[in-house]
């Protein structure tokens, strides 16, 4: 008997063989069974996710005579039997790209009108329909539309957005989502079982990450991975197959990047390159490496999720903990930013060895954002005196980093950055001051209170905003304000109500409370 492909052998019979779908399969088989099955469907997604294999299962099913509980066909009953014949006419499968003239479609049309031979439906599969050329799309609208009680159409496409309009508006519409890793690996799981061909769990994992999405990928691989492993399908033998680097050495890689050693990081591409990998997978190994880094360090279980080898995780937790994420994203940006040029540039390695030095170098991760604020701020850098500003635990007063010339310059200053902070309130209060209530007194701003009533303004602001305003100076070069409360006006206050009410009218306690 001829050998038959791992994905045309596994290819499912019935909707719950199938995998990634359960939103599509549940429409279908509400249909199927309530028996209100439109004209026209549109099957739309990327490669190897289903269409066409969903396509011919509910194809039998609307015509199946004793449809089981999930919407499948039985298989038993005569019409199956029948459809499952390839010499049957009433499933007609077509593909667009091979024929995609009006020609063919008028000659399709033809046959529209005949009844089915043995079912209820006769049901026509256009699978690449994006294919058809204008003057096609065109003879088929009307038919579409208004085709005949016993016709159904099921149109399949991996570039929806080429399909017509009109021809959009006339079917159903439904979008196929690339498959989960998890499930890609357990449908491996269960073959290679069927199969008895023993495994590593992360072997198919990796090869379930390979396929992105794309189960007919991924079962194609997962027999390749079989011929090159032999008796065992190991997580070793799936990256030599896969032309991808060892998770280790890809790891020390990444940790030579981070750490900004560029002489450790271009040996590392020098010895993977005479290895024969490929750069570009290898470009793409780095980039993984650190989105498994940005895992560990910001999910509880991130293994769960990556499917590691414990040793691996245990290496690539300890290095995702000793960076933060800003490092860890402005690495991943540049490296992924060379994809294009590394897909269609003429020395990809070059490419390749130039963005990791520039990700090993601090300056260049510093994003565009922060390189302006510090070109801004380079007038303020020019001025003498630097001093680390500390904040006392229980203090009326609040220290930044600054260096100025003058009070009047750190008072538009101070009101600019409010005002672009979009602190309104802060503003309006800040903007009474005058430069005679500030001054520059070893190097510190000094804001005086003119009365108890404004100290305590003073105070309530520049503590309830005090994140706020440290984020907001936070780029600047060094820079102390001090906030100082100079005069207590409760004795000139407490004269001013006797001269009002009387001397002998006021008694004054110890806890504030007027007894008079």
């Amino acid at each position: 008997m001829a050998y038959v492909s791992l994905y045309r052998r596994y290819r499912p019979n019935e909707f719950s063989s199938m995998i990634g779908q359960q939103h599509i399969i549940r429409t279908l088989r509400n249909q199927i069974m309530t028996g209100a099955i439109s004209h026209a469907y549109l099957f739309t997604g990327s490669r190897g996710t289903g269409k066409t294999t969903t396509a011919k299962i509910f194809a039998r099913a609307i015509n199946c005579l004793n449809v089981k509980e999930d919407g499948s066909p039985c298989g038993e009953c005569m019409i199956c039997k029948a459809l499952a014949d390839s010499s049957n006419m009433d499933i007609i499968e077509m593909d667009a790209a091979s024929n995609n003239g009006v020609d063919e479609i008028r000659y399709l049309l033809e046959k529209v009108k005949f009844a089915p031979s043995v079912g209820r439906y006769k049901v026509y599969i256009i699978d690449e329909v994006h294919m058809l050329s204008p003057q096609a799309f065109n003879a088929l609208l009307k038919t579409l539309e208004e085709p005949p009680e016993h016709v159904v159409f099921i149109l399949a496409t991996t570039e929806v957005q080429k399909i017509l309009p009109t021809v959009l508006s006339r079917c159903q519409r439904f979008d196929f989502r690339l498959v989960p890793t998890q499930e890609t690996a357990g449908l491996l799981a269960r073959i290679f079982d069927e199969l008895k061909t023993p495994y590593d769990k992360e072997a198919l994992t990796a090869i379930a990450e390979a396929g992105e999405g794309c189960v007919r990928d991924s079962l194609s691989l997962a027999e390749m991975c079989m011929s090159y492993c032999g008796d065992k399908v190991t997580y070793a033998g799936v990256l030599e197959v896969l032309g991808a680097s060892s998770p280790e050495a890809v790891l020390d890689m990444t940790a030579c990047i981070l750490a900004g050693d560029v002489d450790g990081s271009l040996k590392r591409i020098e010895e993977t390159t005479k290895e024969g990998k490929s750069v570009k997978v290898l470009a793409g190994d780095i980039a993984k490496t650190l989105r498994n880094l940005l895992y560990c360090r910001n999910c509880n279980n991130a293994n769960k999720i990556l499917n590691m080898p414990r040793e691996l995780f245990a290496k690539t937790n300890d290095l995702a903990m000793t960076y933060d994420n800003t490092k860890l994203l402005r690495c991943l940006e540049i490296i992924c930013s060379v994809d294009g040029d590394l897909r269609y540039g003429s020395n990809a390695r070059l490419v390749l060895e130039a963005a990791v030095v520039k990700a090993c170098d601090e300056y260049c991760s510093i994003d565009a954002q922060g390189v302006l604020m510090r070109l801004k701020n380079l007038e303020a850098k020019i001025a003498a005196g630097q001093i680390v500003a500390t904040t006392p635990a229980q203090s009326d007063s609040v220290r930044h980093t600054m260096s100025m010339d003058t009070s009047e310059k750190m008072l538009v200053y101070l009101l600019n950055t409010l005002k672009k902070r979009g602190m309104l309130v802060e503003y309006a209060y800040f903007s009474k001051l005058n430069k005679e209530q500030l001054e520059i007194k070893d190097n510190c701003l000094v804001i005086k209170a003119v009365s108890q009533g404004q100290k305590d303004s003073i105070a309530f602001y520049l503590t309830e905003y005090e994140s706020i305003l440290r984020e907001a100076y936070r780029d600047l070069a060094r820079i102390v304000v001090e906030v100082e409360i100079k005069e207590d006006e409760t004795k000139q206050n407490i004269e001013n109500v006797k001269n009002v009410f009387g001397a002998d009218k006021v008694n004054i306690t110890n806890g504030g409370s007027n007894n008079g």
